[in-house]
């Protein structure tokens, strides 16, 4: 039997997934995570993905081995991607979709990051989960938002964000500043984010990188990393793209001064969410912000729990590793900057190494986006 496949990208936001723009370039650079002959859910058919022909090598194995071939496997676990693998007559791989919304809600993050004493001293009670009945009321709702945030210390300047609590930071936010306020057009915002699981309010930061850790919790608790990566997005949360070093060994990190304490913060979320019966692939979300003078880390922003851009990333360099074995030396203590873009509207390219650097388009075809490795010998900082 073939493993099954739910490319339900975007499902936390609507039902199903979101197949459209970006979402449909992701949907196909996730189903190279899966055998070539892996089959896709609803209608059970091969998916048909024009394979890059440096990863064909590796084309009849999973990227991962904790791929399961006895499951289906869906993007996020809910309860319509268990129902298409109930009717497939097949498991649906990691946790139950209770758990994984009660763990994917930011708010389980922020929680768990009180808890461990992770959330930065300057941000200490000023970051307010807002459950969906607090919100709905909209004038009342944005009257209180307004009071809360008139008693943030000066330094915050009365700028603020309204993340939902489920789905991707940069989408559905709502950014405001106190001293310009239009308490109606804030209530009217409202009552969309309580249909998206409620919002975390907290202060709008100048962030100075944005930062991932890419896990798989195994059902037994075992945390295995993937890799840490340097997000790529615009100052409003969209993705972009990813950074990272790798060594001669292909292993992935982000190279960043923050790597420690990430890793740290990311091991305590994944152990929370272990104890709340999650397990599957995740990633955590961190980021540095100014804060004065300083540059401070929030070390655990969010916990992703399902398969995410970085577990594409990660995954597909493990597809790569034949070719770059071959092509690039492997000389120990030697690092090199790795970039995976979606490219937006960028034209495809050709393979060409060249000189110290290595470069591969991935060769989907018909799509606004042009996904792209580029792998190049590290520069002195």
């Amino acid at each position: 039997m073939p493993i099954f496949t739910i490319a339900n990208i975007g499902a936390e936001e609507a039902p199903g997934g979101a197949a459209r723009g970006a979402a449909t370039t992701v949907a196909r650079l996730w189903s190279l995570l899966f055998p070539r002959d892996a089959c896709a859910l609803p209608d059970g058919e091969p998916r048909g993905t024009d394979w890059p022909e440096a990863f064909l090598p590796s084309a009849s194995e999973a990227a991962y081995r904790w791929i399961r071939s006895d499951a289906a496997h869906a993007w996020l676990n809910t309860a319509e991607a268990r129902a298409m693998a109930e009717n497939a007559g097949v498991e649906l791989a990691g946790a139950a979709p209770e758990v994984v919304r009660a763990v994917h809600d930011k708010a389980f993050a922020h929680h768990a990051s009180e808890q461990a004493g992770l959330v930065p001293r300057v941000l200490r009670g000023l970051v307010t989960p807002l459950a969906p009945d607090a919100l709905r009321d909209g004038a009342a709702a944005a009257r209180q938002i307004r009071e809360r945030v008139a008693a943030w210390p000066d330094w915050t300047r009365g700028r603020f964000t309204l993340k939902p609590r489920l789905g991707a930071s940069g989408r559905g936010r709502v950014p405001g500043l106190l001293d310009d306020l239009d308490t109606d057009v804030l209530a009217r915002a409202l009552p969309r984010l309580a249909e998206r699981g409620g919002a975390m309010l907290e202060p709008w930061l100048e962030r100075t990188i944005d930062l991932s850790a890419q896990l798989y919790i195994a059902p037994d608790g075992t945390v295995t990393l993937l890799g840490t990566l340097e997000l790529l997005v615009t100052p409003s949360g969209v993705y972009r793209g990813h950074r990272a070093r790798i060594d001669h060994r292909l292993r992935i990190a982000s190279g960043s001064a923050h790597d420690d304490s990430l890793l740290e913060a990311a091991l305590i979320l994944a152990r929370a969410a272990h104890a709340a019966g999650y397990h599957g692939p995740c990633g955590v979300d961190a980021f540095a912000f100014a804060a004065g003078d300083r540059v401070v880390l929030r070390p655990a922003v969010e916990l992703n729990a399902r398969f995410t851009m970085g577990t594409i990333v990660a995954g597909l360099m493990r597809r790569l590793r034949p070719r770059l074995r071959a092509r690039l030396p492997a000389e120990p203590g030697r690092l090199r900057t790795l970039h995976f873009g979606l490219a937006p509207d960028a034209a495809p390219h050709s393979e060409s190494p060249t000189g110290a650097a290595y470069a591969l388009p991935l060769g989907l075809t018909g799509e606004t986006f042009a996904p792209r490795f580029e792998i190049s010998e590290l520069q002195d900082e």
